[in-house]
């Protein structure tokens, strides 16, 4: 007998077995020790060493609640495996719930650890703890630096800038990109993709355009355009 999938079923199939080979999470037996125990690790907020992030692990999805309670008011709805950025969790009556939000942004709500698996980056490692990279690149304390294709101006030809990066784990990364009269804009990378750059004179960093095309990131920043390499953003 022979076995057809479409690809949507394909997908599916193969998002299971992936969520499948995630580490295993503590379960709590519905007593706050368990829930407690749980606290210690995988639970904690980043700040203190827990996951950075989460993927829906519930197939169909999940609406995550304004409030840690099953009838709270639904501020989302979240496709199995979308990937959530974790604020820390907490037990509640003898459930743990997580406080997250898309990792792109978005409105915070809570959703049951039941339906969450920690969620593996671009380089197979599960983040734990709060990314660094932000602070290094800060200090100019850089894995790597280059030249890459840049434009300060909106409609001006794409020239040389001096780029820095600075890596965390699981596809999180901080670019800082010079132009030659010294302006400089910090690019920030979250599970492998661009998400944001900081606030100048030019913009909040929010109004953007992203794509990746041939292993280049091509990168919009209210007026700026930025062409990074994907190999040195994150080191591969």
């Amino acid at each position: 007998m022979t076995l057809s999938l479409s690809l949507p079923h394909l997908f599916a199939a193969l998002t299971i077995v992936m969520l499948s080979a995630l580490p295993a999470l503590p379960q709590s037996t519905g007593g706050t020790t368990d829930a407690a125990k749980a606290q210690d690790h995988w639970y904690r907020a980043p700040a203190q060493g827990g996951v950075r992030r989460w993927q829906v692990a519930q197939m169909g999805g999940i609406a995550a609640r304004a409030t840690a309670d099953a009838g709270g008011r639904m501020v989302r709805a979240f496709d199995e495996g979308a990937v959530l950025s974790s604020f820390g969790c907490s037990d509640v009556d003898g459930k743990v719930w997580c406080e997250i939000r898309s990792f792109r942004g978005g409105a915070r709500g809570f959703l049951p650890a039941s339906a969450l698996a920690p969620a593996q980056g671009r380089d197979g490692l599960v983040a734990m703890g709060k990314d660094d990279s932000r602070k290094r690149a800060d200090r100019g304390s850089f894995d790597s630096t280059t030249e890459a294709s840049c434009a300060q101006e909106r409609g001006h030809p794409l020239g040389l800038c001096r780029i820095g990066v600075a890596r965390g784990t699981g596809g999180d990364a901080t670019v800082v990109a010079t132009f030659k009269n010294g302006f400089s804009r910090k690019l920030y990378f979250v599970h492998g993709e661009f998400v944001s750059a900081n606030t100048t004179m030019s913009g909040n960093g929010t109004d953007i355009d992203w794509k990746l095309v041939a292993g280049v990131h091509l990168i919009r920043v209210d007026d700026q355009r930025f062409e990074l390499s994907d190999a040195f953003v994150f080191g591969e």
